[in-house]
């Protein structure tokens, strides 16, 4: 069975993609949780420049650089089961 690619998200589809409690969700894994293998802890400035993808098996990948040391840094949320979120990752998957 052939996979799903990969797609980098725009703004609006991000924001379309998550309901609140999952931008809540997302907000904190960002803030709290991003470990930094250079700084040997999590973030401690925080992530800058960060990207947003949506992974071939339909979770959401954050990509970008800690604000401290500028290393890459990456964090992923898994969604569980949400026959809404799977929509709304099809509608995304159908305007490609």
């Amino acid at each position: 069975m052939p996979q799903d690619e990969e797609i980098e998200l725009s703004g609006l589809q991000f924001e379309n993609l998550l309901n609140k409690e999952q931008k809540e969700a997302f907000n904190y894994l960002l803030n709290h949780t991003v470990f930094c293998p250079s700084c040997s802890n999590i973030c401690p400035d925080g992530v800058m420049d960060y990207k947003t993808v949506l992974t071939d098996a339909d979770e959401v990948l954050m990509k970008g650089k800690c604000a401290k040391c500028g290393s890459g840094v990456t964090r992923l949320m898994l969604i569980e089961e949400d026959i809404a979120f799977a929509d709304r990752v099809k509608a995304i998957r159908s305007n490609r």
